[in-house]
């Protein structure tokens, strides 16, 4: 008899320990979800992510998401935020309230700005009415027409077009972009 009492004493105590490790482990892992992680900086050992400063735009037509017809004409003016955003990219996703502070901070009107966001429509239900009242908007397929007249290599893809559709700056973050849009 005293054998089965130890046992369950045993056993009783594996439990509670069992139960203070899961309550533990549940807060922990909580704890960790919680926190928000700040965007990584881009690096600067990584391929160009779009056409380099002083490479011409190439010719192409779009529709953007207001059913409107944009093309290179778009980039005459200048100079010219753009942005381009991948579905399913984690950087893209965290670099896109970067993006909209950016445009902010720098008084960007919404005819200078210009975001291309790869995917189908229904895939951006949460940007689309952050960006669409600051930027003109075009969604169109991976290597669709705007993405490869600008040649686009990576995700994301940010640069300042200067007048006549010449890329000014380009980067993966805003930070390579700021000195341009001052001295513009």
């Amino acid at each position: 008899m005293a054998f089965i009492v130890a046992l369950l004493v045993l056993f009783g105590a594996l439990s509670i320990f069992n139960i203070v490790l899961t309550v533990g482990l549940v807060r922990r892992v909580r704890e960790l979800s919680t926190k928000q992680r700040a965007p990584m900086p881009p690096r600067a050992d990584l391929p160009p992510v779009m056409r380099a400063e002083g490479e011409r735009v190439e010719p192409f037509r779009a529709v953007t998401v207001r059913e409107e017809p944009v093309s290179e004409d778009f980039l005459a003016v200048g100079p010219v935020l753009l942005g381009v955003f991948a579905y399913g990219c984690t950087s893209c996703h965290e670099r896109i309230p970067e993006f909209l502070s950016f445009v902010a901070a720098q008084d960007y009107r919404r005819d200078q700005v210009l975001v291309i966001l790869v995917g189908k429509k229904a895939d951006f239900t949460e940007e689309l009415p952050l960006l669409d009242p600051i930027a003109t908007v075009v969604v169109e397929r991976r290597q669709g027409p705007v993405a490869r007249a600008l040649g686009v290599k990576a995700y994301p893809a940010l640069a300042v077009i200067g007048a006549g559709g010449t890329v000014r700056a380009a980067g993966a973050g805003t930070d390579s972009l700021t000195p341009v849009h001052e001295s513009a």
